[in-house]
């Protein structure tokens, strides 16, 4: 049998066309568009067309109170079929981009290259956020650099890159393995907050698939990010309005989702206590242009 190729990205999506074409052109320059699986939900042509290389897999447009657990229950399961292809698996959002800190002189493929032993391994979460009142210029080719402010988060601390088996929870927030492993210069860059036009117009469509729910269990089965109303408040405008220090020093982040980090509950699944930062950092410049 021919040894397994590097690794491989998987990502599920409906009409995140903004999202996809970037995360097509990111994880495409670094394993090669024929290592990366696109589940179309509803089957898209446009979906088709920007993933073009890629391996696309249509999926029924079934939208009901089951979806968020049905979907990572494919994306977990395709991700452990494929790990007998790929040495390492990458799953995640299309809006969500794993990136290796290039001040270490290596990407990401060379780190991984380097690995030796069975891992799941958690990046460290950051949330790009978009400050309106200092970043005019719209997001285009590139998003960072543009943007520059992150919030940490242990929501995006996700365990989504993995060489062994896995059970990874609803959202992929969460696995089944005991064990922590972090990589203080690995990062995952979450872009839901990236543009504040943009976001406005995903949570439009988002609200309107969840209109369509009429099952009243549907509060508790979709992600609270997709409903209408949560008791929360606009969360993009909590985080812009979050002040600004300029560095990027993450130790007591870092260390915080390591001390905490234990079993969640009954489910067998383990995580670290929450901590969405209360802050935004100032992203260094050599990350500029990388996504």
């Amino acid at each position: 049998m021919e040894d397994k190729k590097l690794a491989c990205a998987i990502t599920m999506v409906k009409d995140d066309y903004f999202f996809l074409e970037r995360w097509i052109g990111y994880y495409g320059a670094l394993f090669g568009r024929d290592s990366l699986y696109v589940v179309s939900h509803g089957g898209d042509p446009k979906v088709a067309e920007i993933a073009q290389g890629a391996n696309v897999i249509a999926i029924p447009g079934v939208f009901n109170e089951k979806f968020d657990a049905v979907r990572w229950r494919l994306l977990s399961n395709l991700g452990n079929g494929l790990r007998g292809y790929y040495n390492f698996v990458i799953v995640g959002d299309v809006d969500e981009y794993l990136v290796f800190d290039p001040k270490t002189g290596m990407t990401l493929p060379e780190f991984l290259q380097k690995r030796r032993g069975k891992a799941v391994i958690t990046p460290i979460g950051l949330e790009v956020v978009h400050k309106p009142e200092l970043e005019h210029d719209p997001v285009a080719a590139q998003m960072l650099g543009p943007r520059r402010f992150v919030r940490f988060s242990s929501a995006y601390s996700k365990p989504c890159l993995f060489n062994r088996p896995v059970s990874l929870s609803r959202g992929g927030h969460f696995t089944k393995e005991p064990g922590l492993k972090i990589f203080r210069h690995l990062y995952l860059f979450h872009m839901r907050f990236v543009d504040e036009g943009l976001y406005a117009d995903t949570l439009a469509k988002r609200h309107a698939q969840v209109d369509t729910i009429q099952n009243s269990d549907a509060d508790n089965m979709i992600s609270w990010n997709w409903r209408r109303d949560t008791g929360r408040g606009d969360p993009f405008l909590r985080a812009s309005a979050l002040p600004v220090v300029d560095d990027f020093d993450l130790s007591d982040d870092v260390k915080q989702l390591d001390t905490s980090w234990g079993p969640r509950d009954e489910t067998g699944y383990y995580g670290s206590d929450k901590n969405i930062g209360g802050k935004l950092y100032t992203l260094p410049e050599r990350f500029f242009g990388l996504l």
